[in-house]
C-alpha cells in the first residue's frame, strides 16, 4: 500500500518518448496544411490571378448589393457551378471546379442599384497547373 491522504487514488504517470512526441505534432500539422481553406473570390477581387491545382475548388461570391450578370467563363479549364440557399445570405455564390490544366478568365458585370450609379466590372483569372 502506498502512502498518501486518505481517499487519494494513485496515478502512475508515463512520459511519451520525445520521437513519438515529434510525429504527432508532424501529423498534425500535415492534416492542418491539407485542409487549408479554399480561395473564396469577391468583387474586391476583380483583376487578381488565382492558382489553383488540378481538382482543387474555389468558391465565387459577388454581393447583392449589385445586380451581377451570370459570371461567364472563357475556358473549360474551370467549371462554375451556381451554390443555391433557402434564404438569402447576402450574395450569389458559385463553386469554382479547376478540371484542367490551364488559365480562364471569369468576368461578370454588375449593375447598381440606384439609377444614377455607374456599373460595375468583374473579371478574374484562374490559373490551374
Amino acid at each position: 500500500m502506498r502512502a498518501g491522504p486518505p481517499g487519494a487514488y494513485h496515478r502512475t504517470m508515463s512520459r511519451i518518448p520525445p520521437l513519438l512526441a515529434a510525429v504527432a505534432f508532424v501529423a498534425v500539422t500535415a492534416v492542418g496544411a491539407s485542409s487549408a481553406t479554399p480561395h473564396q473570390i469577391t468583387e474586391c477581387s476583380a483583376g487578381k490571378t488565382f492558382r489553383l491545382a488540378k481538382g482543387d475548388t474555389a468558391t465565387l461570391r459577388l454581393s447583392s448589393r449589385w445586380q451581377w450578370s451570370d459570371p461567364r467563363v472563357s475556358t473549360k479549364v474551370v467549371e462554375l457551378t451556381p451554390v443555391e440557399y433557402f434564404t438569402d445570405p447576402g450574395f450569389r455564390e458559385w463553386t469554382i471546379d479547376a478540371r484542367r490544366r490551364g488559365r480562364a478568365t471569369i468576368r461578370a458585370t454588375g449593375r447598381p442599384t440606384c439609377p444614377a450609379c455607374t456599373t460595375r466590372s468583374f473579371r478574374v483569372v484562374i490559373v490551374v497547373r
